[in-house]
């Protein structure tokens, strides 16, 4: 060992200066609120001034909650007494009780509610409220409602009269020690009262009342750690420093209380130690060879650090990936994935700048007979191809109907019929048909295959169950299938996507979606936005590898949401518009991702459709929330901006939805830029559609359907509809009658369900709770929103609500799919089917058989009807698939003399 210094030796004989005084501190609560029981469950009372405990008149229970944060007090102290001081403003005339505070177990929030007058009721609880049930409201519940705490009190004291109160013992001091300590989760306290009886309750104050005297207060004795100790230096000195000060010494911290008079630094050999992270400290040799590190010699030091840096992953923005240290990636403006990780494919997502390609407008349909927007013929193949997302994005790999992504618009005409021959002629690079998918298949969904089937579903189209896009109706590369679209319905925005049973997801993913537009003469008479002004906006989202491939996981996932949103098949698009209207044809085509859209100037916009085509009347409106499959016809108006404004079209809805505010959103969506040219400028019809509202007295039936999540051993979760799969068929609506469907969600997320075959209107939404495995509805029937009106194929239903549907049955008998749109739960296996059956002999649907039926009747056996149709179900009253003269007359005559056939 080298000889210390004549300074050093000083320094050994310093006194070291214990810390062992006792310190006070006086704190109040960082949050605090009160649980409101019996008969207002979902109330909450977050910013008001006030919190109860006891029971009220009724006897309703009401508790408080109460937070502290501790972070002012030194980690390492130790607490001596903790005394928690609460002003009570009001008590209901009931003597003296007892108030007991427990510790709770979960943690729970503090939202904005604010109760009016006295806050006893409380007030609607806000997004991540705690409420009785839930700790954030309508997200997490808790185990147990009324909150989870210790049985045993921590503390009680007796409250009778207006006054300060106090609360402290040695279990408090040990609940803010292990708070401190970190050997529990700081839940904070519940104060629970005397809830055997009635008029028990007892106001305090919170801590948002305006005067801080009467807040809540929590006074601590603690004693701060010792906080120093003898260092020895690489040279062989020592010091008198604390630990972290030892440590920028480059030193070896002997522990507290220890000094240097003792000459604790005699025969050490101290140097830098390199750990196999790339890290420098200094140790002995002794020490750093039983950690397992690498002693660098007595004597080095760290600066600059002498380690060996390991190697990870680095990500760049154009989603490539390197094997180099963290230094360096940092230093190439990469991220470091952490140490030892390996490039694999998809680990680095591809980083691409919004706002740099141009919007593409897609092409209509161009039929092989007719025209567009009439009875017409098409050819559709269903093809690879490779198209351009990005500027700075390789060509991406895609499935495409006709060659492009999304596919053309086809425009139809209302009674005049389209049919499509869907040629499946998916090819391999060199030309051969495939025989296997684009993705990777993951085998556990029902009915998923490694293989490039596909079948075509028209989304809000009121077609026959033969053409349908029936989910095991699939067909191969070489196949082709005719479908025959009726069109007799209102013209409205729907749309045309894959709808293979197991693998929906991934087909619509490789791009197999596109527009059919469906218009009649009274609505190109309205003189909306037409021609250049009127705009499909098919929005989704995808990832990408760094080769332009898409990304997409191997294994069936939740839910998918992807980091780049594009719309008509373009990466964050900008659309140059003129002074004036354009009409938007607005499309969720996500998998999984809700989308609330809003302009980033906030201005308003009128909604004048929705899935169903055109509501009565325009609504204006600031924002849009659409569900995967929704679709908004909207009117934009840009007269009154400059040349050269620029207006972002922004999405601000969490992923998975509803969730939790800024998690998974991805904000942009596209740009708007305003030229000089003058546009559409003629004003927007006050009113523009009527429509039929369907009214309930008329419901044959009510249905309730389930929607939950369990356990499976494949996927490992799967998604069931009243616990059931697609092949149980357990509904089978007559036509000609209208029926209730209530959807009711027990989970934590928001599922959009999706009827085949016909429209429906909304009725209204219902809170609920589970008491013993039970749903017990809660408050009033809520009225749905304005923006909810007319027809619809797709309806939001919430997390614990129950939403109720009025659904009338038409025209067409068969199997009809109703599932959650989110493809990922409609795959595995959040869908089934409904069976439309007929009345025999009721050829005109209005579920009674009579004389108002012989013409039909007659028609259909002489000229022939369509076979799925409810004439022609109604017209084989011998139910032989044959409509003769022999074998249905006799049978429907008897019909007719019986009132209804047997």
């Amino acid at each position: 060992m080298r000889s210390r210094s004549i300074a050093t030796l000083c320094l050994v004989m310093l006194p070291l200066a214990a810390n062992s005084r006792a310190d006070t501190v006086t704190l109040t609560t960082v949050q605090d609120n009160t649980l409101y029981g019996f008969g207002a469950f979902e109330n909450s009372n977050g910013v008001g001034w006030h919190l109860f405990a006891g029971a009220t008149a009724s006897g309703s229970e009401r508790r408080a909650l109460m937070q502290f944060d501790f972070s002012s007090i030194p980690a390492g102290s130790t607490i001596n007494s903790v005394s928690l001081s609460l002003t009570l403003d009001r008590g209901q005339n009931n003597g003296t009780h007892t108030i007991f505070l427990h510790r709770l177990l979960s943690d729970w929030g503090e939202g904005t509610s604010d109760a009016p007058g006295s806050e006893g009721a409380g007030t609607a609880a806000t997004f991540g409220d705690a409420t009785w049930d839930f700790r954030y409201y309508n997200i997490v519940p808790w185990t147990t409602p009324g909150g989870d705490f210790v049985a045993t009190a921590s503390a009680s004291t007796v409250v009778s009269g207006i006054g300060r109160y106090d609360w402290s013992s040695a279990q408090m001091a040990t609940d803010v020690q292990n708070w401190l300590d970190g050997t529990a989760f700081n839940s904070g306290w519940i104060l629970i009262g005397n809830e055997a009886v009635g008029q028990t309750a007892k106001r305090f104050q919170s801590r948002e009342n305006p005067n801080p005297s009467v807040r809540p207060a929590l006074l601590i004795d603690f004693t701060p750690p010792v906080t120093g100790g003898a260092c020895c230096l690489v040279d062989d000195s020592c010091q008198l420093t604390s630990n972290l000060d030892c440590d920028n010494l480059q030193g070896i911290f002997q522990g507290l209380g220890t000094d240097c008079g003792t000459s604790p630094c005699a025969g050490l050999v101290i140097g830098a130690c390199c750990a196999a992270d790339g890290t420098c400290s200094i140790a002995t040799n002794t020490v750093c060879t039983v950690t397992g590190g690498s002693f660098q010699g007595d004597g080095a030091t760290c600066t600059p650090n002498p380690c060996p840096q390991p190697v990870g992953a680095c990500c760049q923005n154009n989603g490539s990936c390197t094997e180099v240290s963290e230094s360096n990636c940092l230093a190439a403006s990469g991220t470091f994935q952490g140490i030892g990780t390996i490039c694999t494919p998809g680990l680095c997502p591809v980083v691409l700048e919004p706002f740099v390609d141009d919007l593409t407008i897609p092409s209509l349909a161009t039929p092989t007979m007719g025209a567009p927007g009439a009875a017409a013929t098409y050819d559709i193949p269903i093809v690879q191809v490779t198209q351009k997302l990005h500027r700075d994005l390789p060509p991406t790999t895609l499935w495409t109907y006709n060659g492009t992504y999304p596919g053309p618009t086809i425009l139809a005409r209302t009674d005049e019929p389209v049919t499509v021959n869907w040629i499946n002629d998916l090819r391999n690079p060199d030309n051969t048909l495939r025989t296997d998918h684009l993705l990777d298949v993951d085998l556990c969904p029902h009915g998923a295959e490694d293989a490039p089937k596909v079948v075509v579903h028209l989304h809000g189209g009121h077609v026959p169950a033969a053409v349908d896009g029936y989910p095991e109706f699939t067909f191969l590369p070489g196949q082709m299938e005719t479908y025959v679209y009726p069109n007799t319905q209102l013209p409205g925005t729907i749309w045309y996507h894959d709808h293979a049973l197991g693998i929906t997801r991934l087909n619509v993913y490789a791009g197999l979606a596109g527009a059919y537009v469906i218009t009649d003469a009274f609505e190109e008479a309205l003189g909306l936005p037409a021609g250049e002004f009127d705009v499909p906006l098919i929005i989704q989202d995808r990832n990408f590898n760094a080769d332009g491939s898409l990304q997409y996981p191997s294994a069936w996932t939740d839910h998918y949401v992807a980091d780049n949103i594009l719309v008509n098949g373009t990466v964050w698009p900008k659309f140059d518009v003129k002074q004036g209207k354009y009409r938007f044809r607005v499309l969720n085509g996500c998998n999984s991702r809700t989308l609330r859209l809003a302009l980033s100037n906030a201005a308003t916009f009128q909604l004048i459709g929705t899935d169903g085509g055109l509501i009565e009347s325009p609504i204006s409106v600031s924002e849009l929330l659409l569900a995967p499959a929704e679709r908004a016809d909207v009117i934009v108006d840009f007269a009154a901006y400059a040349p050269g404004t620029e207006i972002i079209l922004e999405n601000s809805a969490p992923a998975p939805f509803p969730g939790g505010a800024g998690v998974g959103v991805v904000p942009n969506v596209m740009k708007f830029i305003v030229g000089a040219e003058s546009g559409f400028t003629d004003s927007v019809p006050a009113a523009l559609r009527p429509y039929e509202e369907l009214d309930e007295a008329n419901a044959v039936q009510s249905r309730d359907f389930e929607l939950s999540k369990v356990s499976e051993p494949c996927a490992g979760a799967e998604w069931l509809i009243n616990g059931l799969g697609w092949d149980d068929i357990t509904e089978q609506p007559v036509l000609g009658t209208t029926e209730v469907w209530r959807f009711i969600n027990r989970s934590g997320m928001m599922h959009p369900m999706h009827i085949h075959l016909d429209f429906f209107q909304i009725l209204d939404r219902q809170a609920f709770q589970i008491v013993d495995d039970e749903v017990v509805p809660v408050g009033p029937l809520l009225p749905i929103e304005p923006t909810e009106s007319g027809w619809k194929d797709t309806v939001q239903v919430g997390p614990q609500e129950m939403v109720r549907l009025l659904v009338r049955f038409e025209d067409y008998t068969g199997l009809f799919p109703y599932h959650c749109h989110i493809l990922e739960h409609e795959d595995h296996e959040m869908m089934r089917q409904f069976e439309t059956v007929c009345v025999k002999g009721d050829t005109n649907q209005d579920t009674l058989v009579n004389a108002a039926d012989i013409a039909m009747f007659v028609t259909a056996v002489i000229g022939g009807a369509d076979e799925g149709t409810a004439v022609f179900c109604a017209a084989d009253v011998n139910d032989d698939a044959v409509l003769d003269a022999t074998g249905d007359i006799d049978l429907f005559v008897d019909c007719l003399l019986a009132g209804g056939c047997p």
